[in-house]
């Protein structure tokens, strides 16, 4: 622990902020997929028709779903924040949110994240037989994506989305040094960000660590690539007030479709 808070203060110099006198609540929500079979519904997957009630109730309230952007200006001074801010996020990159979710982001003037791992969207291109209700989207379908303006297109690894052992998620494996540790973890970045790159023009400057798990040596090379945020499966109100590197490890609230509306929102201060 102490290793890791070491490096978060060393992230923290490295990165422009302007501390504020005034914070703001940032509220962020953690989607997976979404499927109109209701049977499949449950911790990840929600439906459509939850999915837009969960939308017309933050607008309802006047809450605006703020872009990854928006966030690095005000955090670094340069911009200012909504009076009730919230990020909307949605991991592992499936079709179902160009097929289901951006329709309804239009519909309610929203905008969201969409972490993809690298892997999925290779194996797409291969597949003849393809459905929102199962398939991940391919490289081109993450580039639709981006060029529909409602979303940002975040790194969730190339090859490192596994919960199980020996490495989980993109921690270390207990049989490498750091140095290889490190140059594994930038290589899959690397691979990772030029295929965002190539069909959005940009390189990703946030990362969705894979099922939560983070350390202070992944935080050290994540600022090193240049990343301005990072999102983690801790489920916390942040609270923003213009601290260097305060937006390297966001928490979210992930959207089970087993907890009612009512209850889901109040745990995010949001009634």
């Amino acid at each position: 622990m102490r290793r890791y808070v070491m490096a978060l203060l060393l992230l923290a110099a490295l990165l422009p902020g302007t501390a504020r006198a005034e914070t703001a609540s940032l509220p962020v929500i953690m989607y997976h997929h979404v499927s109109k079979d209701a049977s499949k519904a449950g911790d990840y997957v929600v439906t459509p028709e939850q999915l837009e009630g969960d939308l017309r109730y933050l607008r309802e309230r006047g809450y605006t779903a703020v872009s990854l952007r928006e966030l690095v200006e005000y955090s670094r001074g340069t911009g200012t924040l909504p009076e009730k801010p919230v990020l909307i996020t949605f991991d592992d990159g499936q079709l179902s949110v160009l097929e289901y979710v951006l329709p309804l982001l239009e519909k309610y003037d929203m905008f969201a994240v969409a972490a993809v791992v690298g892997k999925y969207c290779d194996r797409e291109e291969t597949l003849e037989y393809r459905s929102p209700e199962y398939s991940y989207m391919t490289w081109a379908e993450v580039g639709e994506l981006a060029a529909s303006g409602r979303f940002e297109i975040a790194s969730h690894t190339q090859d490192m989305h596994e919960e199980s052992f020996p490495r989980r998620g993109c921690m270390p494996k207990v049989t490498e040094t750091m140095e290889q540790y490190r140059a594994a973890l930038n290589a899959d970045l690397e691979a990772v960000e030029r295929k965002i790159e190539a069909v959005t023009g940009e390189r990703p400057f946030c990362f969705a660590y894979p099922f939560g798990f983070h350390c202070s040596e992944a935080a050290e090379v994540l600022a090193g690539r240049g990343y301005a945020v990072a999102l983690t499966c801790e489920e916390r109100v942040n609270v923003l007030s213009g601290e260097p590197g305060e937006l390297m490890e966001l928490a979210r609230f992930n959207r089970s479709a087993n907890e009612n509306r009512l209850s889901f929102f109040a745990r995010l201060g949001i009634v």
